[in-house]
């Protein structure tokens, strides 16, 4: 039952003990079950007690309606609780039941012990008004009989078994008994004094007088001795026995209250001007001591005395009626007595009455028994004699609703009369005032009645009072109700005006203090019904500072409980995690937290607090926790809950909120490059005391067992960066058709691009491919990732591993420190065991003390940022609950994917002899010298080297060498050696020749192989081997001219250079053309000795062919394979070489010359006979063929050469005209036109031919092409 409950003062609190062995589990099933099952027993069905029930008027009569109304509990009431009875009897136990566990051992056996144990409840609790021992039995055959005053429970385990609601009846009608004689006790008590205390100002007054003078004051105002059955008339006498030494504090009942010491205000400023005038009214009221007016026969002050004492003892026997179910009995007994207490001015007994009276009426409506609303329930201004009519009239007027009349009533006087009955509470008797408690808890459960008042709209009904009686837990939140829920009630007293802000002023007035002399379980108790009251009305802000204020307290209480135990065990008194705790109870409080948990996650929300999951989330997800609420309130209730949690203690809690207090004092951002603009919220040595809070739980828990127990690290964006760093030097792994990719870009010519025009093909930011990085199977390849750190404090990295999506990546970490306020780049050493793709999406990282997490790859620097408009106020602008936990796509962040390729295993190969290849060689320009290199397959598997190249070109077979300078024509090899096979651990040696080339120093010879059973592998490696050289000039050439040949030949041309000896001995040359076959007499070779500095100009004739030459291929390549055809050689003493003249320029007319023209035109006779007769007709060919593009019309004609003898139209008579127009010609075809002359004159005619664009009009052509041979005929 609900300690707050608007009908707590009709329960009967009943503590229940165990009693012999009995496990935890089973007593405390057997006390929910009590709660769940037998919290209200009907009258009607309780049996005969079975005893002598002589004189027990409590006991049910025929047509009892009335209820018994049970609290259950298992702790003994606080020691200020117990002295408020009997003013308020329900505080104190009356009914004790042990709880025995028959079925673990033969009761027959342990009946002796357990009438001890009976003995001992009734001599532990005298004051008890029933004890009774209840025995769990096994089945129906068990027989307790043989223990006096048992009662059996069978069948404990089954929920809503009857056998318990059946012995729980049982008992009642037993405990009515003995209720009836301890009704009979009190109602001969002449009065009842009041319990309270000194009031406060008399407290400050007295402070300043003498230990006696206070003494003498306070005897008067010390805590009353209540009424006891055995001796009623004791009541008003003050102990004869001076009090026994206190004994040393064993739990929170006998803590003083934890750190009463601070003098916090009350947290609600209106509650504080309410108290502020209370205040004013108790001194009020304390300063004015009522002296009695002396008068005669009952008006003296003895009679006075009388009559207020029967008021008292008759209010107390109201309550008794009324907890005993007698619901309409006690109406009517209190109607009595509270008058009386009314007309003497016995305020705080004129309150409880009335507060009596409220309860039975409410009672009485929920079971549907007619009653009456008493007139001093009435307002005043309503017991007056203006407003009887009024009232008279509306009796009539829902005279037809029967008894709903007196609900409506009873729910148009609720507000007045709780109003009044506090009032009254806060008043004083002389120099008395009522302990602080009293008032508190009436003011809470006032609210929770205003609170169902407005939720029904201002009218109750036995339904909506269902909640108040049953289980008030069952109230729900009106969040969503409006301020003013109450309506008038059509004529039926006067309006009022109810309001959840009314209510809540209640509940401040409630809130307790320091100063309130409250004890720690008091204090707790209280706080969490206001704040409980504060959620039923929805307001969530004033609840959480009651429940921030009750962590605190509670953890204080806490900690000095753990002090005292410390004390008395003479250990170190540590309010944190501690060894001695004990695995079991870490256990125990992390299975009992649920609820606690559950209450600092709302309470965190309402503060905008986000907490961090105690469990870790893969990959974990970002907590908006600086949208809402204030950073140093959300900082300041962080610490109070962790501050609980480390006294409880609880290291998942511990663990939670210490991360969520790091979270929130970082930046929660992906900072940038420069970290001079990150500030924190916390200083550094905060920082540091929250990193070793987290280290020395985490150290304690897994001491105790607890390997679980780690935190999730706060860092959302640890990782910024993945890069795999490619392999290298002789390990490095090239692509193979991108081995000779850079020449071939390199010869491209560069076209100038147009800036206006749009290419699709062009780089632009954000468009670029990612880059694919490359792995070698079960080789380790450098992993380098880039890790951020805002915070003031350094982190241990534990482990470091990559997630993948695809081939598993095993990796290698050897710990490291995260340094603080930095970027660091760790080293991560990864290989893979098999081939193929992966990606990978982020790393597994184990900080010291934390889960390993995995974090996702956020390369670009982001930061939260606040909305620009407020839309909401209050609570109504916070995040969703699914809005404040969101993934980083949410946030517009993608984070990054690094793909990789895994490639095949490949060998590797390591150069054995370097040292020959560094020294360096002396050569001569054109000479060659062999050269020899060893290689060691240092891998697993077998490999193959397929290509041989070099940097310089100068690299050689021997077997091209020696035709190179024999000058024969051969087939240049791409690779300097023969494809070789090199097995795992073997060696091999390779031979080639290196040449000498004017201006080059050095050269790098580099090897490519592949694994052996590859096939056609893509990717190869390469070792290189450098080769130095020192190269002199021998023979040189200069000044090469090309020109056509003197000869009528139209393919031949004249090359004509000089060479030159620049040896310091005589060298003997060697100069001809490879093309041409070489006669025996050397006829056309030109060869010779040269002495040191002569110059000598070489004349040969070169057959040029243009038809084996596209016009379209490149100038250079077209030079290139001209000047190939020249050889020149020459040989001094051992030495003997060539001359290189491939690196000769020629002139744009020599390269024209070679080139040729893209029209090729040429003239012939067409009988082939180059004479003919005067006066004959001779026909003439032109062919044109095309060696370029498609070419438009063109335009042939034939010229004729003036002589000196006679004038053209003399010369010859054409048939037709000299000029034909031609269709186009495509590219590779040719095409023929016939022209008939007629010679007239004898001699030698020469014509030529022109061939140009065909061109309408008169329009001046620059591009025309000429016969290549003047076509000459003999007239005869």
């Amino acid at each position: 039952m609900d300690n707050f409950s608007t009908v707590r003062p009709a329960q009967i609190s009943v503590l229940v003990l165990g009693v012999g062995q009995i496990t935890r589990d089973t007593f405390t099933q057997c006390l929910r079950r009590l709660q769940q099952e037998a919290s209200v027993l009907p009258l009607a069905d309780l049996p005969k007690p079975g005893i002598d029930a002589d004189g027990a008027f409590l006991l049910p009569r025929t047509s009892a309606r009335g209820s018994l109304i049970y609290s259950y509990s298992s702790s003994v009431p606080s020691t200020q609780q117990a002295q408020l009875s009997p003013y308020e009897l329900y505080r104190e136990p009356l009914l004790v039941l042990g709880v025995v566990d028959g079925r673990r051992s033969g009761i027959e056996d342990s009946v002796k012990e357990l009438e001890g144990a009976s003995a001992y409840l009734k001599e532990r609790h005298p004051r008890v008004v029933h004890r009774q021992l209840v025995v769990l039995a096994e089945n129906d055959e068990q027989d307790v009989s043989k223990i006096s005053n048992a009662i059996a429970i069978r069948n404990i385990e089954t929920p809503n078994d009857p056998s318990l609601r059946v012995a729980i009846s049982l008992v009642s009608a037993r405990f009515l008994v003995e209720f009836s004689t301890y009704a009979k006790a009190v109602q001969a008590s002449p009065t009842i004094q009041t319990p309270g205390q000194t009031a406060r100002n008399l407290q400050r007054t007295s402070s300043l007088r003498d230990d006696e003078r206070r003494a003498r004051t306070g005897s008067g105002a010390g805590t009353p001795v209540s009424a006891a059955v055995s001796s009623p008339t004791d009541e008003g006498s003050p102990s004869r026995f001076p009090k026994a030494p206190p004994h040393p504090a064993t739990s929170f009942d006998q803590i003083p209250g934890a750190g009463t010491s601070s003098n916090t205000p009350r947290p609600d400023s209106r509650s504080s001007n309410q108290s502020n005038s209370t205040t004013g009214r108790s001194k009020r009221a304390a300063s004015q001591d009522r002296v009695s007016v002396q008068g005669f026969g009952s008006s003296t002050s003895q009679e006075k005395a009388r009559v207020r004492g029967k008021a008292r003892v008759g209010i107390v026997l109201g309550s008794i009626y009324m907890m005993a179910g007698h619901w309409s009995d006690a109406l009517s007994i209190l109607v009595e007595h509270t008058n009386k207490a009314r007309s003497l001015g016995d305020h705080l007994w004129h309150a409880k009455g009335l507060e009596h009276l409220l309860v039975c009426m409410i009672l009485l409506a929920w079971s549907g028994t007619e009653f009456q609303v008493p007139s001093i329930c009435d307002p005043v201004a309503e017991r007056t004699g203006s407003s009887t009519l009024a009232r008279s009239t509306a009796d009539a007027r829902l005279a037809a609703e029967g008894m709903q009349r007196q609900i409506v009533r009873l729910s148009v006087v609720i507000p007045d009369l709780v109003r009044l009955i506090l009032s009254l509470y806060r008043s004083g008797e002389g120099a008395l005032e009522l302990p602080f408690l009293v008032h508190s808890e009436a003011a809470v459960r006032a609210s929770r009645l205003l609170t169902i008042l407005i939720s029904a709209g201002g009218e109750l009904t036995p339904a909506k009072l269902r909640p108040l009686i049953l289980n008030s837990s069952n109230l729900q939140k009106s969040d969503h109700e409006d301020t003013a829920l109450t309506r008038q009630s059509s004529g039926v007293g006067r309006s009022k005006l109810l309001s959840k802000a009314v209510v809540a002023d209640i509940l401040a007035q409630a809130l307790p203090s320091s100063e309130d002399g409250l004890s720690t379980v008091d204090h707790i108790r209280t706080l969490a019904g206001i704040a409980s009251s504060y959620a039923v009305l929805g307001f969530a802000r004033k609840k959480a500072i009651v429940i921030k204020e009750l962590v605190i307290r509670l953890t204080q209480a806490l900690i000095q409980a753990r002090k005292l135990g410390a004390a008395e065990m003479g250990i170190h008194p540590a309010a944190s995690l501690s060894v001695e705790s004990g695995a079991e109870t870490l256990l125990s409080i992390a299975e009992e937290s649920g609820g606690i948990n559950d209450l600092m996650s709302e309470i965190s929300d309402i503060y905008g607090a986000a907490l961090v999951p105690a469990n870790r989330a893969d990959p974990p997800s970002y907590i908006a926790s600086k949208a809402f609420g204030n950073p140093a309130l959300k900082r300041d209730l962080l610490r109070d809950l962790s501050r609980f949690c480390e006294a409880s203690p609880d290291p998942y809690g511990v663990l939670s909120l210490t991360t969520s207090l790091l979270r929130i004092a970082g930046p929660s951002a992906a900072i940038g490059v420069s970290t001079d603009g990150t500030t924190n919220l916390f200083t550094r040595e905060d920082q540091t005391h929250l990193a070793t809070v987290i280290h020395r739980t985490v150290a304690v828990s897994r001491h105790l067992g607890l390997t679980d127990v780690q935190a999730v690290y706060w860092d959302l964006f640890l990782v910024r960066k993945v890069e795999i760093l490619q392999p290298a030097g002789q390990r490095a792994v090239i692509d193979k058709t991108k081995i000779h990719m850079a020449d071939k870009v390199a010869d491209q010519p560069l076209e100038p691009g147009n800036p206006f025009l749009y290419d699709p093909s062009a780089s632009r930011p954000g468009t670029a491919a990612k880059q694919t990085f490359l792995l070698v199977q079960n080789e380790e390849s450098e992993c380098i990732i880039t890790l951020q750190n805002p915070f003031d404090i350094p982190v241990d990295i534990e482990s470091l591993e990559l997630v993948t999506e695809g081939v598993e990546l095993h990796s290698h970490h050897m710990p490291t420190t995260l340094g603080p306020l930095r970027f660091q780049q760790v080293v991560l050493m990864v290989s893979p065991k098999s081939a193929g793709t992966t990606k990978i999406s982020g790393c597994r990282v184990k900080m010291q003390g934390c889960y390993p997490q995995i974090f996702p790859i956020v390369l670009s620097a982001w930061t939260a940022t606040e909305p620009l408009t407020l839309k909401d106020l209050g609570l109504a602008a916070r995040a969703p609950q699914n809005g404040v936990t969101k993934d980083l796509k949410e946030l517009g962040i993608e984070p990054e994917l690094i793909s990789a390729t895994v490639i095949d295993e490949l060998p590797t190969l390591t150069l054995e002899n370097t040292a020959q290849l560094q020294s360096g060689l002396m050569l001569l320009e054109g000479e060659s010298r062999s050269l020899e290199l060893v290689l060691r397959n240092t891998g697993k598997i077998t490999a193959t080297v397929f290509e041989a190249t070099d940097t310089g070109d100068v690299l050689r077979r021997d077997d091209e060498h020696k035709l190179k300078v024999r000058g024969l024509k051969h087939k240049r090899s791409k690779s300097f050696l023969p494809t070789t096979t090199v097995r795992p651990g073997d060696c091999i040696t390779f031979r080639f020749r290196v040449e000498g080339r004017a201006g080059l120093s050095n050269t790098q010879a580099n090897f490519y192989y592949s694994a052996a059973d590859a096939g056609e592998a893509k990717h190869v490696r390469v070792v290189s081997a450098p080769v130095v050289m020192t190269v002199n000039a021998a023979l040189q050439v200069h000044n090469l001219d090309i020109t056509p040949s003197r000869e009528h030949e139209p393919d031949s041309l004249l090359v004509a250079f000089d060479i030159r000896n620049a040896w310091p001995k005589s060298v003997f040359y060697e100069c001809f053309n490879k093309m041409a076959p070489r006669p025996q007499d050397m006829a056309n070779a030109q060869e010779g000795q040269l002495s040191p500095g002569e110059i000598r100009r070489i004349h040969l004739d070169v057959h040029h062919n243009l038809k084996d030459m596209d016009y379209e291929d490149d100038i250079d390549s077209v030079r290139r394979n001209f000047l190939d055809q020249l050889h020149v050689s020459w040989r001094v003493e051992e030495h003997s070489g060539y001359v290189d003249l491939l690196s000769q320029v020629l002139s744009p007319e020599s390269l024209e010359m070679i080139r040729g023209s893209p029209v090729n035109l040429v003239l012939d006779i067409a009988n082939g006979v180059p004479s003919a007769s005067v006066g004959a007709f001779v026909t003439i060919t032109a062919k044109l063929s095309n060696r370029g593009k498609p070419t438009g019309p063109l335009s042939v004609q034939l010229i004729p050469r003036k002589t000196d003898s006679a004038r053209e139209e003399r010369q010859l008579a054409t048939a037709g005209t000299l000029r034909r127009i031609l269709s186009p010609i495509a590219e590779g075809e040719s095409t023929t036109v016939e022209f008939v002359l007629c010679p007239l004159l004898a001699g030698r005619l020469e014509i030529d031919g022109i061939a140009r664009p065909a061109q309408i009009g008169r329009h001046i052509v620059n591009e025309q092409w000429t016969s290549r041979r003047t076509l000459s005929i003999e007239v005869r």
